[in-house]
């Protein structure tokens, strides 16, 4: 771990600047142009590089919350850094090359070949934008062309890199037919109104000592996979991750440690609820649930504030799991 919070640099056969060691935040291999355009909104890393989520609109005072718990985070912290608990590339790739090795599942190595091949890529162009503010830095505000020509070099090979990068992403929407494109559409559609509509979502394990926790779903990114949608994203309250690809549900614990759930075999139920007349167990958590998703297979249940929306997200799941 760096000892500093800067390094001196070789920017040029001439010229060093000092640049921060610590982690530059960016959506390289997450954004491109059409992406912001569509969404509008930022992405946000949460702790690993290129796994994360695009902030969404929403009236929740706990989701602006959630999200401001994130980006506060992402500020620069020496504790932090010295510590070793900010984003790091070398740690990363060395963390996904340990794993790679050691895993045996097909499906679950070429996930984690293309992360490390990534990882390769996003590493040159952390430390060129981090190069680019040092450089910015030492100019300061007075002109000079031969820093603005340095600056205009590195963004060239950013450019490039961005070429790179999409060329050795996994991209989960490649290779399907018709018929599952559109299912898979169907369900990232159906999923974003139900994120959007339910200002409330509850996850209830019986293992976490019965608890009702408020969990957000968001369109969210993972190790760089790409997709035309990005991957509609759940978490329970125990923090782990589920991203629904186009054949999977992917279950995350870590950026290296995750499962590989076929669709086919996922058992999806929901529940409306009686308003009228609240089962004890949701009266004695005081939460005002209007519907309920179950898939037993994996122990995962949600509440939810508005039935419609999931009852349309539940039958776009089963349309897409027909297709397989």
């Amino acid at each position: 771990m760096p000892l500093f919070p800067y390094s001196y640099k070789k920017v040029s056969d001439k010229t060093r600047v000092r640049v921060s060691n610590h982690f530059y935040y960016s959506d390289f291999g997450v954004l491109e142009g059409r992406d912001t355009r569509q969404y509008g909104r930022r992405y946000i890393c949460t702790g690993t590089p290129g796994t994360g989520f695009i902030e969404r609109d929403s009236e929740s005072h706990s989701y602006h919350e959630f999200v401001r718990d994130y980006l506060t985070l992402q500020r620069p912290s020496y504790f932090r850094l010295l510590t070793g608990r900010e984003p790091n590339y070398d740690r990363e790739l060395m963390r996904a090359n340990e794993a790679l090795h050691a895993e045996a599942d097909k499906r679950k190595k070429q996930i984690l070949e293309c992360y490390a091949n990534a990882l390769t890529v996003g590493r040159q162009e952390e430390m060129m934008q981090r190069c680019i503010r040092g450089i910015k830095n030492k100019m300061g505000h007075h002109s000079n062309k031969y820093m603005v020509s340095l600056i205009s070099h590195y963004k060239r090979k950013i450019q490039q890199l961005e070429k790179d990068i999409a060329s050795v992403e996994l991209n989960v929407t490649d290779g399907l037919d018709e018929a599952q494109s559109e299912a898979y559409a169907r369900v990232c559609e159906t999923f974003v109104a139900m994120a959007n509509k339910c200002r409330r979502i509850w996850n209830y394990r019986e293992e976490s000592s019965g608890v009702f926790k408020q969990v957000f779903f968001d369109m969210g990114i993972f190790d760089f996979i790409r997709s035309k949608h990005f991957l509609p994203l759940m978490r329970d309250v125990e923090g782990v991750c589920y991203y629904l690809l186009p054949d999977a549900l992917l279950k995350a614990r870590s950026s290296v440690d995750f499962d590989l759930i076929p669709l086919k075999n996922l058992t999806i139920v929901w529940q409306e609820m009686a308003m009228q007349e609240p089962t004890q167990l949701l009266s004695d958590k005081l939460i005002d649930a209007a519907c309920m998703i179950q898939m037993p297979g994996i122990g995962l249940t949600f509440y939810f504030n508005h039935a419609r929306v999931v009852i349309d997200f539940v039958q776009a799941m089963d349309a897409l799991k027909a297709t397989l």
